[in-house]
């Protein structure tokens, strides 16, 4: 793998896990809500998850890519990573 893909594949993992670990902690938040506002939860907590596989599936494609072609996959991963950090941005505000 080339440095500067390695570097943007280590940079993505690190924001997905970031953001994973703030997912995690909404959805301890949302247990403690009530059941009409956990089912309203558990709903945008689905749509987090998905983005996230959808996102890690991009990233999976950029690393077995080759030199060439990852940089044309990079701008996939981007708009997913826009789709994945606006989901628990939503997903957040519910909080508030």
């Amino acid at each position: 793998m080339s440095k500067q893909r390695d570097a943007y594949v280590r940079k993505m993992k690190k924001q997905i896990d970031d953001l994973n670990k703030e997912i995690d902690d909404l959805e301890k938040k949302s247990q403690k809500s009530s059941k009409e506002l956990q089912a309203k939860y558990k709903e945008q907590l689905k749509k987090s998850r998905d983005a996230q596989k959808k996102l890690e599936k991009k990233m999976d494609e950029i690393e077995k890519a080759g030199e060439d072609a990852w940089e044309d996959l990079k701008d996939g991963a981007e708009h997913a990573w826009s789709a994945f950090t606006s989901s628990v941005n939503y997903f957040k505000s519910q909080f508030k």
